[in-house]
């Protein structure tokens, strides 16, 4: 499964789309994404984790590494709808998810535009063989 990433404005804010598996060979791609994003749009975005089929602990390492870049820099990383695997990661992992600020499943209003950032496409070790 590959996991994709996009990137839209939502009243002039970045939003993350996030679709696939997040895990060891994903999460490091998540990171670096996200860490684009903040440096080249600013720190204070939103993460759709919607369309996330499958997410591991690394996977949550990987967002809550974004989010204290993000706030080193003055913003913050929310994510909203979390789908049920991430859901489960991240309340396992971080007591509730409240230490992600978990939104419940709605988009940030007024979606503006998409944004160009770099594609970060993964493929699982499964599917190179």
């Amino acid at each position: 499964m590959r996991l994709d990433l996009n990137v839209s404005l939502s009243a002039g804010a970045p939003v993350v789309g996030v679709a696939g598996e997040v895990d060891l060979l994903t999460a490091d791609d998540l990171y670096e994404f996200l860490a684009t994003v903040i440096r080249q749009r600013g720190p204070r975005l939103s993460v759709d984790l919607r369309r996330v089929t499958f997410m591991d602990s690394r996977g949550a390492t990987a967002l809550l590494r974004a989010r204290r870049l993000a706030r080193s820099l003055g913003g913050n990383l929310t994510l909203f709808g979390p789908s049920a695997p991430a859901a489960l990661v991240l309340r396992a992992g971080t007591g509730s998810g409240d230490q992600l600020g978990m939104l419940p499943s709605r988009a940030p209003a007024g979606r503006d535009r998409d944004i160009p950032v770099p594609a970060v496409s993964s493929r699982r070790a499964s599917e190179e063989r």
